[in-house]
């Protein structure tokens, strides 16, 4: 009876696309404010991406293609479950654009042509598909294109819940993970991760298993970041609880006060641990030092200054420990791409 009632309910119901499923949840998704649309879509738009119907170009995702008129080529990536995606690009803008994005807190590694390499500080003599990872913080970012040049790269982006997530998968500490994706700084990477990242970018699974695909990729890559990290003998070990709590406290006297910039000796007298296990603890937990996570709370107060009050420079300067509003500018440079004034500007103008 049960099974003749099954039936009847599976001959009843309409048979379901899954493409079209798919493609309903990507649309879905899109405005909902999360991070990963928050940080690609504005990017792309401002670079001159139109959005196009990827299915069309046996892709699975969002894709956009850049206007003709701006430059030509794609940016594409294919988001699971808002908490992690796989993408790529290849474009050469005609001239200069910018683009102006709130980036998240998240984890970032890929494959660059020799064209992107500068934009990470990192000097172009080294080969394409050079790997780097990054570990990113929530802040405002800015960045001017440079035109007639091609830009590529093939990407896994992580957030900090999907970092856990794959973690857990691979039997290890996030903090293995972390630490093992921020150690890709260019000069060497597993033997096989350049070309799993290139099989994300050429494969085009049917949208009923391109999630599952996608994902699997990603498990697979950081399993060989992390067995590569192993390997070369300077695994992390898990923060303890008192290492936790020692990084709680140094962050809570740095943003307690930014009018005050605080040493690292204060915040080793503060948290009764010495200057290079805290800047180790720092380098684990946050991936830089107690001194750049203090420069990167300031700037970023400085750009909520910028953006929400009409104070000077000069005042803006003193309320996040600069005596000297140059040296605040060249900072804040540094950081964000822009001088204080224009990235103001900017972000009044793209706010509107």
């Amino acid at each position: 009876m049960l099974a003749s009632i099954g039936e009847a309910g599976r001959r009843k119901a309409p048979m379901r696309n899954p493409a079209e499923n798919f493609k309903n949840r990507a649309e879905t998704a899109r405005g909902a404010g999360g991070a990963i649309d928050t940080l690609f879509e504005p990017q792309v738009r401002q670079l001159g991406g139109v959005l196009v119907d990827a299915a069309a170009h046996e892709r699975q995702g969002l894709l956009w293609l850049i206007d003709p008129a701006i430059g030509k080529g794609f940016f594409w990536y294919f988001p699971i479950g808002n908490r992690l995606a796989v993408g790529a690009f290849d474009f050469t803008l005609r001239k200069e654009g910018e683009f102006f994005c709130d980036a998240a807190d998240c984890f970032y590694f890929g494959s660059y042509n020799q064209g992107m390499l500068p934009y990470l500080g990192i000097e172009p003599t080294l080969p394409d598909r050079t790997v780097v990872g990054h570990a990113w913080k929530h802040a405002p970012y800015h960045q001017r294109v440079q035109g007639g040049v091609r830009l590529g790269e093939t990407f896994v982006m992580l957030l900090p819940e999907a970092l856990r997530d794959v973690s857990l998968r691979l039997h290890c500490d996030p903090v293995v993970l972390s630490a093992a994706i921020t150690a890709l700084d260019g000069t060497s990477c597993p033997a096989r991760l350049p070309s799993l990242l290139d099989d994300m970018r050429q494969a085009r699974p049917s949208a009923v298993v391109a999630e599952a695909f996608y994902e699997s990729k990603v498990v697979e890559a950081c399993a060989l970041i992390v067995d590569w990290r192993l390997a070369c003998g300077r695994a992390p070990i898990a923060l303890s609880a008192d290492d936790v709590a020692a990084v709680a406290v140094a962050q809570h006297l740095i943003q307690q006060d930014l009018a005050r910039p605080v040493t690292t000796e204060e915040l080793c007298r503060a948290t009764c641990v010495g200057t290079s296990k805290l800047i180790e603890l720092f380098r684990l937990s946050c991936g830089m030092t107690p001194q750049e996570y203090a420069r990167d709370v300031r700037i970023h107060h400085a750009c909520e200054l910028l953006e929400t009050t009409d104070l000077s420079l000069a005042e803006i300067a003193a309320r996040v420990g600069y005596s000297r509003q140059s040296s605040f500018s060249e900072a804040f440079r540094a950081r964000c791409g822009l001088p204080p004034r224009e990235w103001r500007a900017s972000a009044r103008a793209l706010r509107r």
